[in-house]
């Protein structure tokens, strides 16, 4: 027989998001790299304003993303979450429910040697 669930059952866990400096470094370049380079700074704040938002959804439902395949990422549960062309590789502490972002990366680059130097 269906039974349904109370309403205070399906509250979701708040995660905090922790961005690490190299994330904001990237995002600082991206940034500046369409405003400046590419003269377009309404397409800058459009996709820095997608990122963010994206970013704020993880507060929520951080395990929505897979873990990477590769290894060694796959081993410590690297996470991809795409936004237009950039890859946003965060990892998920259940233990003080908390997102760590690791980084913010145009999708066409080197990811896996750009995060190896980096963690």
């Amino acid at each position: 027989m269906y039974s349904p669930i109370s309403r205070g059952s399906l509250a979701l866990k708040k995660y905090k998001i922790e961005i690490e400096n190299a994330a904001e470094r990237d995002m600082y370049d991206i940034l500046s790299y369409i405003t400046e380079t590419l003269k377009e700074p309404a397409l800058a704040l459009r996709i820095y304003k997608s990122i963010k938002e994206q970013i704020g959804k993880l507060s929520t439902m951080p395990a929505r993303s897979r873990i990477v395949d590769d290894h060694p990422y796959a081993s410590i549960g690297v996470r991809r979450l795409w936004v237009e062309n950039y890859v946003v590789f965060y990892v998920i502490d259940e233990t003080v429910l908390t997102v760590h972002l690791i980084r913010v990366l145009y999708n066409r680059r080197e990811w896996q040697s750009i995060l190896g130097a980096g963690t």
